[in-house]
């Protein structure tokens, strides 16, 4: 892959003749035209302008992000706020449906709120909600849009606060909460 190509044309002051600097991924060159024929020289020249042209034209007026090329992976769509904080980072699939782990933030538009699995614009995955403090406040998952499994709810300090079961959607009995400590509270 070629990064970038810079082309310098000085006068050598030790022979006076043109050398051409090329610089390919950082590592440079020199093409001096007096070395080669005059038909050669045109070519290499018409080439290194032709690359220069083309790389330039191909990255003009894209962001970084959008430079991946590769059509298997998700487009990202970044949602901000009125006040221009980043809400979320949302890959989204070729029909515009979100498609792999949505990231949500806080207000400051830095500090990560949950990161949500998605299957074409439905939850299927695993999903996690944080404190501020970037601690887990929430651990579930989802099967086809409907939790499934056991879902842990966790204290700001880390330790395990609940833990309920779900069958597609469905809370079933048995929900236990515990202290701070770790004791059992009620089933």
């Amino acid at each position: 892959m070629i990064d970038f190509v810079e082309l310098k044309v000085p006068r050598s002051k030790l022979r006076g003749e043109s050398i051409v600097s090329v610089v390919v991924q950082g590592k440079s060159g020199i093409f001096n035209p007096q070395t080669c024929s005059p038909m050669k020289t045109k070519l290499q020249l018409l080439l290194i302008l032709s690359l220069s042209i083309l790389i330039v034209s191909c990255n003009q007026g894209k962001e970084a992000s959008e430079q991946t090329g590769d059509e298997d992976t998700p487009q990202m769509v970044k949602k901000r706020r009125d006040d221009g904080t980043l809400s979320s980072l949302n890959p989204v699939d070729e029909n515009g449906y979100v498609h792999g782990v949505k990231v949500n933030f806080y207000e400051d538009g830095v500090t990560v709120h949950s990161k949500i699995t998605y299957e074409h614009g439905r939850k299927h995955g695993p999903a996690i909600w944080f404190f501020k403090s970037g601690k887990i406040y929430e651990h579930t998952d989802y099967y086809q849009n409907r939790k499934n499994g056991i879902t842990k709810r966790y204290y700001e300090t880390g330790e395990l606060y609940e833990e309920t079961s779900f069958d597609t959607g469905e809370e079933l009995p048995g929900k236990k909460r515990y202290t701070k400590e770790g004791e059992l509270i009620n089933k």
